[in-house]
């Protein structure tokens, strides 16, 4: 048999094993109790809705046909068009014929003549005036000098401007001409810008 003084201390240590176990399961109990008493106690009690009945609207009562509103079909406004206006009709101008003019051959020569024009205004308005004098292609016929009017020569024919012409008034104006060819140089003929004209 053992002795007895070591079993003393084998059962001592047994018995304080067994209350610090004692010990330790009461803390965690403890802890465990303060862990879940705070989360317990923030919740109230839960109160449980009953679903409301969903209310559906019923559709309005529906008129007889003798009562429900018709609708008039709609008109579309006719657009009407004015017509066009026509462009006004051209008619063409006459010209104007206000100014007379006679060539008169006052002295000739074989290498020349001398010639005198009057211009008369018979319209109603001012005009100033242009009178070209032709001759024949075989005259060969040089302008040598002018008088009243502004002379200037291109090829056979004189051309003399002057003017401006009251209504009713008459200018008188004078040239020379002259030729290198024997013959009877004369004006073959003679217009005017707005007239008429004749060599005599």
């Amino acid at each position: 048999m053992p002795p007895k003084h070591s079993a003393r201390p084998a059962r001592a240590a047994r018995i304080f094993l067994s209350a610090a176990a004692a010990v330790l399961v009461l803390l965690v109990v403890w802890i465990a109790a303060r862990a879940v008493g705070p989360a317990q106690a923030g919740r109230g009690p839960s109160i449980v809705v009953p679903p409301s009945p969903s209310l559906t609207p019923s559709p309005p009562p529906s008129l007889p046909p003798s009562l429900s509103p018709s609708r008039s079909p709609s008109r579309t406004p006719t657009k009407t068009r004015k017509p066009s206006p026509s462009p006004p009709s051209r008619t063409s101008a006459t010209p104007r014929r206000d100014l007379s003019v006679t060539v008169r051959v006052g002295a000739g020569w074989e290498q020349g003549y001398v010639a005198m024009a009057r211009v008369t205004n018979d319209g109603e308005a001012a005009r100033s005036w242009t009178v070209t004098v032709t001759h024949s292609g075989d005259d060969d016929v040089t302008l040598r000098n002018t008088w009243s009017a502004e002379g200037r020569q291109g090829g056979d024919s004189f051309t003399f401007t002057g003017g401006p012409l009251a209504p009713g008034e008459t200018a008188s104006f004078g040239f020379q001409a002259g030729t290198e060819s024997r013959g009877n140089a004369r004006p073959a003929g003679c217009t005017v810008v707005g007239g008429r004209c004749s060599v005599s």
